[in-house]
């Protein structure tokens, strides 16, 4: 009989605490409480706050609870210049969205121009990102077919990328001498700082020893008080000597 009665009452007070949670969500619902009413957006640069907030599908307004936010982070990440994309409620009323951006690192002229990631990612020319700043690949096959967003396996694309994230560790003074880059069927890679300095042929093997060849040579000609601009050419694709060629 006892058992009885404590059911009856935990029955009771499951319904009472039911019915009242259930009347608290209809009456804060009323009161439009679990709406959307703040947006925050962090982690953007060539998008900006409204880019994002429009890609994601997310309007102020939307119940808190009824946000499909898979949905909306897959709409992120399909954007090229997203890598990835996170969403988060924080209740009553607020949406937290965090994006990591993919950051152009070089230029590719085609048909078209486009960027380039550090993982050769398609991506449409930066906004915000300027572009004098980036080094641009020239000599490619212009007809090659490029998709943004879609990392392209392009060997000579691959190749290239890669030595230009192996160069970008020597510092600025060294990584200047990507600021122009061209292939040659002939001469193989060719890079130079700008269009007074010399070429500097690397060949198109043993791209990382060439670019240590290439600072230890730097390095001799900055501590002799040598400007580089004297010479015509450099060529670094002999095994490991440095082929200079002076200005007429």
């Amino acid at each position: 009989m006892k058992n009885k009665r404590y059911i009856l009452q935990l029955l009771f007070t499951l319904t009472i605490f039911s019915l009242s949670l259930l009347l608290a969500i209809l009456y804060c619902n009323y009161q439009h409480v679990f709406t959307v009413k703040h947006i925050e957006v962090s982690g953007q640069n060539e998008l900006d706050e409204k880019e994002v907030i429009h890609i994601s599908g997310i309007r102020r307004g939307s119940e808190m609870f009824s946000l499909d936010l898979s949905s909306a982070m897959e709409r992120l990440i399909a954007e090229p210049y997203v890598h990835n994309a996170f969403i988060s409620r924080q209740f009553p009323d607020v949406i937290r969205i965090h994006i990591i951006e993919r950051r152009p690192m070089v230029l590719i002229d085609l048909r078209e121009t486009y960027a380039l990631d550090a993982f050769a990612t398609v991506l449409p020319l930066p906004r915000r990102t300027p572009t004098e700043t980036l080094p641009v690949i020239k000599g490619i096959d212009p007809d090659l077919a490029m998709q943004t967003g879609i990392s392209t396996q392009h060997p000579d694309i691959l190749h290239v990328i890669h030595f230009v994230n192996y160069i970008r560790g020597f510092g600025d003074e060294i990584a200047a001498y990507c600021n122009h880059i061209s292939w040659s069927e002939e001469k193989g890679w060719i890079i130079r700082p700008g269009v007074e300095y010399p070429h500097i042929y690397l060949g198109n093997e043993d791209l990382e020893k060439r670019i240590d060849i290439l600072h230890a040579f730097v390095k001799e000609m900055n501590e002799n008080s040598i400007d580089m601009r004297r010479y015509r050419y450099i060529s670094l694709r002999y095994n490991g000597q440095v082929i200079v060629r002076d200005k007429l």
